[in-house]
């Protein structure tokens, strides 16, 4: 009866015809994990003509990496064992997900009598999951050479990506309790140049500075000249500054969109690496100045460590990277002005206005393209919303279209439904700032008290 074989150690001994494994030796490396799938899969075609074998193994702690050294210990409490090769489904935008390995060990041959093992391994680190992808062979020139051509092949692969690019991205959170997705694929909008309501000169500035310079970027390099360019979209809340930038994205053909929120600037390194291997591509900093507020507004070492992690990266990516940084702010004056005036990383600053009068008569039209404004409806409501945001005036149109429902009229709208939408928007605004003013005296009124 053959002997049971429940630890990985007995795999490798039967796989190398050797008694003692100290004799192996190995070459590791380590990649982001954002990159899994593409890894995985260039190491399945590496090892499928060399008659592999893939075995699971335990892992006990995932904020440890495992090394092939550790599945060579045969004695103790650390002796690993075989289980089910296990399986984690992962986004790619597809279809389907991709079946990613969690942990794999694959035995092959490099040639009839010459054993050798490849290890791929997932850790978790305190900036996120990573993967590591280790060889192991007998110690002579065929392993050695074989070796090295495989990690060379693997490091190749490792910059670029057959299944995110042209895609839009964004990384997902981790924690210590398990391993997440390592990233989200997101399906943005098709927004045309008919759906983006702004002056003239705004979309000018647009087509000069995003449009006309990626149309021209690979001349601009012939002449010498960089093809990164940073632009700082800026505007109060509700312009419309990400609704600008879904329509960059899906206007400018070939790229990949890397989408970065502020709370996951702790990860800025991961994302401007995914940037480089995604290239050409637009990264999306939204929201910068929760980051990259003026160091005379940061309180506290840490912020000021992610203000210069973000500037060392923009000066970093290097004048022959095809990148496209696009950072929105509501308050660009409270900005670092090392970086919103600092061409290199901030080429152009285009603000996002409020819409003028032109603008929201439009916006009223695109909003409620299936109402019926009568009687200087349209009008009315365009001078009721004067100094309003686009946001704003997507909401006072639902309101008209749910009041014309309600009257039995839709798809109809008087100048009196105007008149009285308006009035009842306009009455919660003014209520919100008296009870401002309130909680602002009570605020005052309560420190002045423990101040005496």
């Amino acid at each position: 009866m053959s002997e049971s074989v429940r630890f990985v150690w007995q795999k490798l001994i039967r796989h190398f015809k050797t008694n003692d494994l100290a004799v192996l030796v190995s070459s590791r490396r380590q990649f982001t994990a954002h990159l899994v799938p593409d890894l995985q899969t260039i190491i399945e075609d590496l090892v499928a003509p060399r008659s592999p074998e893939l075995l699971g193994f335990q892992q006990e702690l995932e904020i440890l990496p495992m090394k092939l050294s550790d599945l060579t210990t045969f004695e103790g409490k650390r002796v690993v064992q075989l289980t089910p090769v296990q399986y984690q489904d992962i986004d790619i935008g597809e279809d389907e997900p991709y079946a990613s390995i969690n942990n794999g060990l694959w035995l092959i041959m490099i040639d009839d009598d010459m054993p050798a093992a490849v290890m791929l391994s997932k850790f978790l680190t305190r900036y996120g999951p990573k993967v590591q992808v280790e060889i192991a062979h007998l110690p002579n020139e065929v392993g050695h050479a074989f070796a090295k051509g495989f990690l060379r092949t693997i490091e190749a692969h490792g910059k670029s990506s057959r299944y995110y690019r042209h895609k839009a991205v964004s990384f997902e959170s981790t924690d210590f309790e398990g391993t997440n997705e390592t990233m989200r694929v997101h399906k943005l909008p098709a927004v045309s140049r008919d759906d983006v309501v702004l002056s003239k000169a705004t979309m000018a500035q647009l087509d000069t500075h995003i449009f006309d310079f990626v149309k021209y970027r690979e001349e601009l390099k012939r002449l010498g000249q960089s093809g990164q360019k940073g632009i700082l979209l800026h505007g109060e809340p509700g312009t419309g500054k990400t609704h600008v930038v879904h329509y960059i994205a899906a206007n400018l053909p070939g790229h990949s969109v890397v989408l970065v929120t502020a709370e996951q600037m702790l990860d800025m390194e991961e994302h401007f690496a995914l940037a480089r291997v995604l290239q050409p591509c637009i990264m999306v900093f939204e929201d910068v100045d929760l980051v990259a507020r003026s160091r005379d507004d940061i309180s506290g070492q840490k912020a000021e460590t992610h203000l210069n992690r973000l500037l060392n990266e923009l000066d970093g990516l290097g004048e022959d990277s095809d990148i496209v940084i696009l950072l929105t702010s509501n308050r660009p004056r409270s900005l670092e002005e090392a970086l919103a005036t600092r061409s290199g990383r901030v080429d152009a600053a285009i603000e996002i206005p409020l819409p003028d009068d032109d603008c929201r008569q439009r916006l009223f039209k695109q909003y409620g393209h299936a109402l019926n404004f009568q009687d200087g409806a349209l009008a009315e409501a365009v001078l009721r919303s004067k100094g309003a945001s686009a946001a704003y005036v997507k909401e006072i149109v639902r309101r008209l279209a749910q009041r014309s429902i309600m009257r039995g009229v839709a798809p109809l709208v008087s100048r009196e439904d105007v008149e009285v939408v308006f009035a009842d928007a306009e009455a919660a605004a003014s209520s919100l700032k008296r009870n401002e003013k309130t909680e602002r005296k009570y605020i005052i009124d309560e420190d002045d008290c423990c101040g005496c």
